[in-house]
């Protein structure tokens, strides 16, 4: 019950109705209004006009000629009602014959058509104005001919006709009218799905009303708009899927990189002692570990796995795993002829927050950048400094000018990647063919 109550309310039902009450309302209302005016202006038209007594004295004419000519005595005054159908006269006299004072003949009492047109007449005037005598001569003497010529009946039931039908044709074009806008509005609907249906998902249906049509607008513009989302939702997945691809395989280089100056070290003999020989091959299974662990993730992610993005953090000694792990990666290019040089940490002891694997990941992209941009004839700049509530590690070099590699920017994405998983920041500045990269912890 309220749901019909609801779909009478905003409901195309209901709006049909009540176009429909308008219409009858309209219609009604306007032929009261027209019936006073023509009423009026028809009283107006006989007064000021012939029309009765033109049409009047046809009708006595054609009687007083008939009976002229035919010798009929009074007795016979009923022919006169004969001549007048015949002679193919539209109703709406009334014919009355008084001889000596006495009524002979009286079409109103005679005749059953005669007196249902006169019960039906408008009488708009006064009876003075349907009133026309004529005389008669009888074979048996002369009479009187009353003529009432109502013929404005006719006039007035062709009027009234027209205003029922301009009135009723009224009340036809406001329904008609509702329901053309309705489907106007149904052609604007399909418009818009197809405009949807060309991939254009920013754009709105136009809503109109509260009916069932505008309610499929508001669906539409909802469905557009999850739609629209979820494929949002999608090129965003695809698009960090991407990115850790890319990541993943630009992370791979840089442990078969550090591995393969390891394994040239061993071949070339280059070590010292036999404990020295045993770190760098530590340090090749090391490496062979890092490029199991990075192809298995990037085998994860090309088979459509989620990616694991939550950092293994662990309360670290700073700024001493900072030395240990940047120490580690570069070794390997002390060992090939770099110079490092490792400035006095300005900062008190703290426990930090950090991702080994990660804060690992960062020093190989760094190395790896280094090896490719920067100038081995100048030292590599190593610091941890303390600044405010964060600490900073910065490592600076110069820029070589001729670098053996195109610069992607992919280095650089990851390492600004992996230290907002540790909720710490990255910046870099470049000045006078220096690069210096900042990394801050928070404490």
């Amino acid at each position: 019950m309220a749901d019909f109550r609801e779909k009478l309310l905003h409901g195309l039902r209901g709006e049909l109705v009540r176009a429909i009450l308008l219409a009858i309302a309209v219609s009604v209302l306007l032929y009261n209004i027209l019936q006073p005016i023509s009423k009026t202006a028809l009283q107006t038209y006989y007064l000021n006009s012939d029309f009765l007594p033109r049409k009047t004295d046809a009708v006595g004419t054609m009687l007083q000629q008939n009976v002229a000519e035919s010798g009929i005595s009074s007795k016979q005054v009923q022919q006169m009602a004969d001549w007048y159908s015949n002679d193919g006269r539209p109703g709406g006299c009334i014919l009355r014959v008084e001889k000596d004072g006495i009524v002979i003949y009286d079409s109103a009492l005679n005749n059953v058509e005669y007196y249902r047109t006169y019960s039906q007449a408008s009488k708009t005037l006064d009876e003075e104005a349907y009133l026309r005598t004529y005389p008669l001569e009888f074979s048996d003497g002369s009479a009187t001919l009353y003529v009432y010529g109502y013929f404005d009946f006719f006039v007035d039931e062709a009027v009234r006709t027209f205003e029922f039908w301009l009135c009723l044709l009224l009340g036809i074009c406001i329904v008609l009218w509702a329901v053309w806008k309705k489907l106007n509005y149904m052609e604007l609907l399909n418009q818009s799905i197809r405009v949807l249906e060309g991939g254009q998902l920013d754009y709105k249906v136009p809503v109109q009303g509260t009916d069932e049509l505008a309610q499929m607008a508001r669906s539409l513009n909802e469905m557009s708009a999850s739609l629209k989302q979820q494929m949002e939702q999608v090129q965003q997945a695809q698009t960090q899927r991407y990115d850790l691809i890319t990541s993943l395989s630009h992370d791979l280089r840089t442990p078969l990189t550090a591995q393969l100056g390891y394994l040239e070290l061993l071949a070339e003999h280059r070590y010292q002692t036999p404990a020295q020989h045993d770190e760098y091959l530590n340090k090749c299974v090391h490496s062979c570990r890092s490029v199991i662990e990075l192809s298995n993730g990037l085998f994860r992610i090309a088979s459509g796995e989620s990616p694991q993005r939550n950092p293994k953090l662990e309360q670290l000694p700073a700024p001493d795993i900072f030395l240990q792990v940047f120490s580690e990666k570069l070794t390997l290019l002390e060992e090939t002829g770099w110079q490092v040089q490792y400035l006095a940490p300005s900062c008190t002891p703290c426990l930090l927050w950090l991702d080994i694997d990660a804060l690992c990941r960062i020093a190989d992209n760094l190395i790896s950048n280094l090896q490719k941009y920067a100038d081995p004839a100048q030292p590599v700049c190593f610091e941890v400094t303390a600044e405010d509530d964060r600490f900073c590690v910065c490592l600076s070099n110069a820029v070589c000018t001729t670098p053996q590699g195109d610069s992607h920017g992919v280095g650089l994405k990851n390492v600004a990647a992996l230290m907002e998983r540790m909720h710490g920041q990255s910046s870099y500045t470049i000045e006078s063919r220096t690069f210096c990269i900042t990394l801050h912890f928070s404490r």
